[in-house]
C-alpha cells in the first residue's frame, strides 16, 4: 500500500488516536519529573557509600546497554507494539528508582544502573515511532517535528521543574524521598500510557523486506573509511560528547565543596546550566548563520578546555557560570552535527548512522570511567578539572584539525547550490570560498 494514499479512519479510531496526540505532552512531562537527578551522585556517595572508584566501576553497564540494546529494544517494539514497550519501560525505570532509593551495597547500585539503561533502551526511539505512526495514521505526518517540537519543550520544563525542587524534596525530607517522588512521577506517566492506543503500521513491500541493522551498519562503516568528512565528523562527535559527559558527575560535588548542604539552593544553581542546555539546542541553527555550522563546531572544544581549565584555577561558588557555558555547548552540539551529517549520509543510512555516533561516545566511556572514577578519588577537584582540560584538549584539537581539512577538501567539489535556498546556504555552509563564476564556452580564434 502506498504511505500517500492510506484508508481514511473511523472517526472512533480518528478520535483514538488524536488522544494519543494531547496525552503525549503529558505523559512526558511526568516520565521527565526526575526529582532525583540533582542529587543522585551525593546521594550515592554519601548515603549509599559508593567511592568514586565504584561508581566509575559501575558506569559502563549502562552505556553498554544504552548504545548495544537500541537494534534489540526496536525490534521488540516492532514485535510487540510501541504501547506495549513503552509501558514496559515506565515499569522498569519504577523498579530502578525504586530499587536505588533503598540501594545500600556496591552490587544492588550496580543493578540499578542496569535497570536504568534498560529502561531508556526501551523507551529511546520507540516514543518517536509511536509520535510517528500516530500521525501517519491521522494523515499528518508532516507535523512530526513540530509535535516532537513541543514534546521537546514540555520535556524540558519538567526537567528545569524537577531540577528545582528536587533538592527542596531531598533536603526537607531526605533523598530517599526524592527518588521516590521521581517513582510516583512515573506511576501517573504509565496511568497516562493505559489510554494511548496502538496506532496501525503502514509499511510497504520495499520497506518490510529492507536491509538488517548489522547490513546497515556494515554499509555505513564502509561508507565512513571512504569519506573523510564522515570519518572524522564521526569521531569528533564521540570525542567531544564524551568530553563533556565528567560535567554530569562533578558537578554536585563542586556544589557541596563550595559549602552548600543539599537543598533548595543546592539544585537551583544547576537549574541554569540545564536550561543553556535547552536554549543552546533551540538557537543553534541562529548560531550557525552568524559562524556557520563548521567554525561553530570547531570552537567547541576550546569552549571544553576553557570551561574545566578555569574551574581548577577559580576556586570559588562563582565558577558555576563556567557550567553554563558548558551546557551552551552541550545543547548546540548535537543539532549541528547532525545536521552536517544528514546532508552527507544517504537517507536510508542517516538512522544508522546517528546510532553509529551514540556508540562511538559510549565505547569511549568503557574504559574512560573507571579510570575516571579512581583519580576523583585519589585527587582533588581542581586537579580532577585540570587533568580532563590536559587529557581532552590536544586529543579534541587533532580531530577537530583533521575534520576541518577533510571539509575544505570536500567543499572543492560539494556545491550545495541546488539542496538550499540561497540565504540558507550562506548559513549553514559559511566560512566557504566565494563560488567561482561559471565557465562561459565562447570560442576564441587565434
Amino acid at each position: 500500500m502506498s504511505l500517500t494514499h492510506l484508508p481514511q479512519p473511523a472517526p472512533d479510531q480518528r478520535r483514538r488516536w488524536q488522544r494519543n496526540l494531547r496525552l503525549y505532552p503529558v505523559f512526558y512531562f511526568l516520565h521527565d519529573l526526575h526529582f532525583w537527578m540533582p542529587i543522585w551522585i551525593i546521594y550515592a556517595t554519601d548515603e549509599v557509600g559508593l567511592s568514586w572508584s565504584q561508581l566509575g566501576a559501575i558506569g559502563p553497564a549502562f552505556y553498554v546497554i544504552t548504545s548495544f540494546g537500541q537494534p534489540l529494544a526496536g525490534a521488540l517494539a516492532d514485535r510487540f507494539g510501541r504501547v506495549r514497550t513503552i509501558r514496559a519501560s515506565l515499569i522498569i525505570f519504577m523498579a530502578f528508582t525504586s530499587w536505588f532509593a533503598f540501594t545500600d551495597s556496591f552490587w544492588m547500585a550496580a543493578v540499578a544502573w542496569s535497570l536504568w539503561g534498560l529502561a531508556m533502551v526501551c523507551l529511546t526511539g520507540t516514543d518517536s515511532a509511536f509520535l510517528h505512526d500516530t500521525l501517519q495514521s491521522l494523515g499528518r505526518e508532516r507535523e512530526f517535528e513540530r509535535q516532537a517540537g513541543r514534546a521537546f519543550a514540555v520535556r524540558s520544563l519538567a526537567l528545569v521543574i524537577a531540577t528545582i525542587t528536587g533538592g527542596a524534596i531531598a533536603g526537607e525530607i531526605g533523598a530517599r524521598y526524592a527518588l521516590l517522588a521521581g517513582t510516583t512521577a512515573t506511576g501517573l506517566a504509565l496511568i497516562v500510557s493505559l489510554f494511548f492506543r496502538e496506532p496501525p503500521r503502514h509499511e510497504d513491500d520495499l520497506q518490510a523486506s529492507g536491509p538488517s541493522y548489522m547490513q546497515l551498519l556494515r554499509e555505513t562503516l564502509r561508507l565512513a573509511g571512504r569519506t573523510p568528512t564522515i570519518r572524522y565528523s564521526l569521531i569528533f562527535s564521540a570525542l567531544l560528547i564524551a568530553s563533556m559527559v565528567p560535567e554530569f558527575y562533578l558537578l554536585q560535588p563542586f556544589l557541596k565543596e563550595q559549602g552548600l548542604e543539599v537543598g533548595w539552593a543546592f539544585t537551583a544553581l544547576q537549574a541554569p546550566a540545564r536550561i543553556a542546555t535547552v536554549f543552546a539546542a533551540a538557537l543553534a541553527f541562529w548560531l550557525a548563520t552568524r559562524l556557520g555550522i563548521v567554525r561553530t563546531l570547531a570552537s567547541l572544544p576550546f569552549w571544553v578546555v576553557l570551561v574545566y581549565a578555569a574551574i581548577s584555577l577559580i576556586d570559588h561558588l562563582g565558577a558555576i557560570a563556567f557550567f553554563i557555558i558548558l551546557g551552551l555547548a552541550r545543547g548546540a552540539q548535537m543539532p549541528l552535527m547532525e545536521g552536517y551529517l544528514n546532508r552527507r549520509i544517504p537517507s536510508r543510512l542517516r538512522a544508522t548512522a546517528l546510532s553509529l555516533n551514540h556508540m562511538g561516545w559510549a565505547l569511549i566511556m568503557l574504559p574512560f570511567l573507571p579510570i575516571f572514577g579512581s583519580i576523583v578519588d585519589a585527587y582533588s577537584l581542581p586537579t580532577v578539572f585540570l587533568g580532563l582540560a590536559a587529557f581532552f584538549g590536544p586529543l579534541l584539537l587533532i580531530i577537530m584539525i583533521l575534520w576541518v581539512r577533510a571539509d575544505r577538501e570536500e567543499r572543492g567539489t560539494l556545491l550545495p547550490s541546488a539542496l538550499l535556498p540561497g540565504w540558507r546556504r550562506e548559513a549553514l555552509w559559511k566560512p566557504q570560498r566565494p563560488p567561482q563564476p561559471a565557465p562561459t564556452s565562447t570560442l576564441t580564434t587565434d
